[in-house]
């Protein structure tokens, strides 16, 4: 069943970039969709690495847990330094009354909150480090996870530059006679499946899955109506775009 949405989701994908490449190369001649190609590659090429930096931004900004916990390491770095500053100061007044007074007994408190403010500094930089290569970690994945993303499109989109007209007219009826096939396949699973279960009495005879089935049966007809809804709308599309096609060669 996965197996089968995964395939439904990649040619509808496919024949929505076909559609889209179609409409558009329908309104262009073959000289100036070529010219238009070079030009955008160009551009892309161009713009690519100087907005680097600034769509990276762009991203982190959209994640509010990247903000808060950026926050919160600002703050935790600017408490360690307080207290280092503290720590030094507590050393020099030390230093200071040592050097007036060896029989002082306040050094000896002195010397006890230097060794217990250079161990709480030492556990709190272990602890905002700790954070820090998290939150670094975070970020990595996020950028990671978008490029990744970014660059299937990206690849996607690449090959039907590389595609005349034609060619993606045929992009267009293949993704989409696709797509209507897995659709038929995921419909025809949907009430055979259920037959099935009927048949080898499944649900009596493993009762640990009786609760899937009962779900299952509750989303079957939504699931059916998704993909009828859907081959519908394939096929209205693939009907609109022969019509264009069928208009212009006319003229």
């Amino acid at each position: 069943m996965r197996t089968t949405r995964f395939f439904q989701g990649l040619s509808l994908t496919t024949f929505s970039m076909g559609v889209f490449n179609t409409l558009r190369g329908n309104k262009t001649s073959v000289l100036e969709e070529q010219i238009n190609k070079h030009e955008t590659k160009y551009q892309e090429l161009n713009n690519k690495y100087t907005s680097l930096l600034e769509n990276n931004l762009n991203k982190l900004e959209t994640e509010r847990e990247i903000i808060e916990e950026s926050n919160n390491l600002k703050k935790d770095v600017e408490v360690l330094e307080q207290k280092l500053r503290n720590s030094v100061e507590i050393k020099r007044e030390l230093q200071t009354k040592y050097s007036e007074s060896s029989g002082d007994t306040s050094i000896n408190e002195k010397i006890q909150e230097v060794v217990n403010t250079d161990e709480e500094i030492h556990n709190m930089y272990e602890s905002v480090n700790n954070k820090f290569d998290s939150f670094i970690n975070k970020i990595n994945t996020l950028l990671n996870n978008s490029d990744n993303k970014s660059q299937y499109f990206d690849s996607l989109q690449s090959f039907f530059d590389g595609l005349n007209y034609e060619q993606n007219l045929a992009i267009v009826h293949i993704s989409g006679s696709m797509f209507i096939l897995f659709s038929l396949i995921s419909i025809i699973s949907i009430f055979y499946g259920e037959k099935l279960i009927i048949f080898f009495d499944l649900e009596n005879r493993f009762p640990k899955i009786a609760k899937f089935i009962q779900i299952r049966r509750k989303f079957q007809q939504y699931y059916f109506l998704i993909n009828i809804g859907l081959i519908i709308i394939v096929l209205t599309i693939i009907i609109y775009i022969n019509i264009i096609e069928f208009m212009s060669n006319m003229k």
